[in-house]
């Protein structure tokens, strides 16, 4: 795992990569939200990966970890999957 501090439209996040998935995250001091989640390889189960690492990390900090609303279905499925809230 490669985790970065980036600037997006003056807003900083967290970038988490893993093989071909890019996952951009926001923090607060109680939280951490999914913004972007993108993979090159879909299927292969690399969002899967970085998506329970970083659940893991995050809750290990007592941060509720969540995600923005799914943009597909496939998402909606591995939030659930991987008990992601979903904020819709």
């Amino acid at each position: 795992m490669k985790i970065e501090k980036i600037i997006v439209l003056g807003m900083e996040l967290t970038r988490w990569n893993h093989k071909s998935c890019t996952v951009d995250i926001a923090e607060g001091d109680n939280w951490a939200t999914t913004y972007t989640v993108e993979s090159t390889e879909p299927g292969k189960g690399h969002a899967t990966e970085l998506l329970t690492e970083a659940k893991t990390y995050y809750e290990s900090k007592n941060k509720k970890f969540g995600g923005t609303v799914a943009l597909n279905e496939k998402m909606r499925r591995l939030y659930k999957k991987l008990e992601i809230t979903e904020y819709k």
